[in-house]
């Protein structure tokens, strides 16, 4: 290992970070239950490498049971575990597991003292533990995944998520969503009036708006009239009635109302969607989107091709657009968004853990073609805390690699390397989120 890695390194791991995206559950939530390695390290990425190595949806679900004995859970997960170790979710997972618990790997020799071990520490403080005192982060920017805003101050910071309130289907859903922020809808200007009424409740409250849209459909958010918008809004209300759909086995039965198609839908969630960059840009507040991969399995990765919103950063200059994941697969064309487009902003949250190899060329890549003070660092994107903490690890040993690599090659000095090592993992994502702290 030469020496300008090891003093960059030493810096990198002095860096108090600032961690632009989480998932993680309130910390209640997580220790008033049991929890061991089956239930914890396999929510979710290393999951989606079982599925993919071939693990049935029905054996997933029974090893993270844990009301069934562990050891019958080993059994069926140890055989798929062999297959996806080599993988960056599955390095990030034995790197939490070897820190925190001090256990030298995930096998069938260390599986049950790792449970024990988590179990143990399965106590109020566990997050202030693992995030600020071991991963050395300051704050994250959380995506709650509920409408529940309260979060602990003093180490989250919660973003609104625009699915809240775009993605209705019928009837029913506008009725529900009415009633759920008090502002009933029979017509478009009810429904503005509702999502300018959740940027006032939470003025203050939160760091940014999240559009995760991408899973059900492109990310082309299409111009809108209000006419447009109206008209899909108006198929919702057209609808006569409702059938019931038996579920198997059971002697129930499920309620479906009918409604327009999703297709006919868009124009009216387009049109939210300008809107909520529209009452964003007017707050300061940046828009975080979810571009590139997306977790779970056979998903459609073009729909979420960063350069379909392409239409957005022209028309939203004053707008501050934090791209998420890098966009990998598609990060050289993040590199030429981010260069072209002064409000395109880079973020490699999730990104370190999907692939190492790529996180590293691609911010190499970035560091030759886009301003240094365009590039997130780190967001650990988990919904178990020790996976943050392994992300954190694996983004600091990246950053500080690429850096040393600069510097080997005569591209920067090693005080160079440092500032930018700074500005990447802490200064950028603080200067963007919170520029006035």
């Amino acid at each position: 290992m030469n020496n300008s890695y090891k003093d960059i390194r030493k810096h990198v791991d002095s860096i108090r970070l600032i961690d632009t995206h989480e998932h993680l559950p309130p910390e209640s939530e997580r220790v008033n239950k049991i929890v061991d390695v089956l239930s914890q390290f396999y929510l979710h990425y290393t999951s989606s490498d079982l599925i993919s190595a071939g693990m049935s949806m029905e054996d997933l679900i029974y090893i993270k049971d844990t009301k069934i004995p562990l050891d019958y859970r080993w059994a069926v997960f140890e055989p798929l575990w062999e297959k996806i170790k080599n993988t960056g979710y599955s390095r990030c997972m034995e790197i939490a597991a070897r820190d925190l618990y001090g256990v030298d790997g995930i096998n069938s020799e260390t599986y049950k003292q790792l449970s024990r071990k988590m179990m143990d520490r399965n106590r109020e403080g566990l997050y202030k533990w693992v995030l600020k005192e071991k991963a050395g982060i300051d704050i994250c920017i959380l995506d709650t995944l509920t409408h529940d805003y309260q979060v602990d101050s003093d180490l989250f910071v919660p973003v609104l998520r625009v699915s809240e309130y775009t993605s209705p289907m019928n009837k029913k859903d506008l009725e529900l969503l009415g009633k759920q922020f008090g502002n009933p809808i029979h017509n478009l200007g009810d429904y503005i009036n509702l999502v300018k009424g959740r940027f006032d409740a939470l003025k203050g409250k939160v760091a940014a708006v999240k559009i995760a849209l991408a899973y059900n459909r492109s990310l082309h958010f299409e111009k809108r009239t209000y006419s447009e918008a109206e008209e899909s809004l108006n198929k919702m209300y057209k609808t006569k009635g409702f059938h019931r759909v038996p579920i198997a086995d059971t002697e129930y039965s499920e309620t479906i109302l009918d409604g327009p198609g999703k297709e006919e839908l868009l124009p009216l969630q387009d049109y939210l969607v300008h809107l909520t960059i529209q009452e964003a840009s007017r707050r300061g507040l940046p828009i975080q989107i979810h571009t590139g991969l997306h977790e779970g399995n056979q998903n459609i990765v073009s729909n979420s091709n960063p350069e379909l919103l392409v239409n957005l950063f022209l028309e939203y200059g004053d707008a501050k657009f934090d791209i998420f994941h890098g966009s990998w697969p598609y990060s050289s064309r993040l590199s030429a968004l981010a260069k072209n487009f002064q409000n395109v902003y880079i973020d490699m949250c999730w990104m370190h853990i999907i692939s190492p190899s790529r996180a590293r060329s691609a911010l190499d890549e970035w560091l030759d073609e886009v301003p240094v003070n365009k590039i997130m660092g780190f967001g650990g994107d988990y919904l178990c805390v020790e996976g943050s903490y392994g992300h954190s690890v694996m983004a600091r040993e990246n950053v500080a690699k690429v850096l040393a690599r600069k510097v080997d090659d005569g591209i920067y000095d090693i005080d160079e390397a440092k500032k930018y090592a700074t500005w990447i993992l802490r200064d950028n994502p603080k200067n963007l989120f919170f520029p006035e702290k």
